[in-house]
């Protein structure tokens, strides 16, 4: 049997045990998203574009607006109201590049490593850098 100085111990022992556990939040994350900061327009973002969007018909000059090739892709965005800097995950860029039943590219969503990228890129302002 304990003896009663081991329970006056253990209790509280289990309380704070007990606590750290509950009070823990657990995230789960994409190693292949770390990192991801500093997001560059020309260096980033225009090389995701050239790969998957700007192809021919599709979003290059004269194609589906908006027009993401690399010397009209930012204004086109900006045009077409495609960034919501205020509300990123929102942005009608960011929502079509990650739907799912209707995604863009048509071959289908993008990595997470790019679709955070984009998503990075608005929440850091979406500048044109």
């Amino acid at each position: 049997m304990f003896k009663r100085k081991s329970i006056k111990i253990l209790i509280p022992v289990i309380v704070i045990l007990s606590f750290s556990i509950t009070s823990c939040e657990w995230k789960e994350y994409d190693p292949e998203t770390v990192g991801i900061e500093n997001v560059s327009f020309s260096q980033d973002i225009i090389p995701i574009f050239n790969q998957s969007c700007n192809a021919v018909g599709c979003h290059s000059e004269n194609g589906v607006p908006p027009d993401l090739s690399p010397q009209n892709a930012y204004q086109d965005l900006i045009n077409t109201n495609m960034i919501d800097v205020a509300n990123p995950e929102s942005s009608e860029l960011y929502i079509r590049m990650t739907d799912v039943t209707n995604p863009m590219p048509l071959s289908g969503v993008l990595s997470p490593r790019k679709t955070t990228t984009v998503l990075v890129w608005i929440q850091e302002g979406a500048r044109d850098n």
